[in-house]
């Protein structure tokens, strides 16, 4: 069974359910495909503590989060699509959200860029 988790913008909860995410994994559709028939577990939907203007739980509060992601031991983790900027026709994913990939990549944890359309 594959352990998924995923991160999305704290910024996007005053206006996003989080429903686009949970139905694509739920039917393993757009960027849950790739798991097939294999089962899947949500192990936790966790959103960022915010960028510079809106950062929430300091240092702290991350480095919290991050370590009880990592007790989880996710298979993979799935950067929701709104961790992409609107502004770009091509949308740059948010510097806060690449550092915490890169500390789960690091660790050995699958980052999937996306969860729905």
């Amino acid at each position: 069974m594959k352990k998924i988790v995923i991160l999305h913008c704290l910024r996007s909860v005053s206006n996003c359910t989080g429903a686009a995410c949970l139905k694509a994994f739920n039917t393993k559709n757009s960027c849950f495909s790739r798991y097939g028939e294999e089962k899947m577990e949500l192990e936790a939907f966790m959103a960022c503590n915010g960028c510079k203007e809106l950062q929430t739980g300091g240092m702290e509060g991350k480095r919290e989060k991050a370590e009880r992601i990592l007790r989880i031991r996710p298979d993979a983790i799935h950067i929701g699509v709104c961790c992409r900027t609107r502004a770009e026709a091509q949308g740059r994913w948010c510097p806060e959200i690449c550092g915490l990939a890169a500390l789960f990549q690091s660790k050995g944890i699958e980052i999937v860029w996306g969860t729905h359309s």
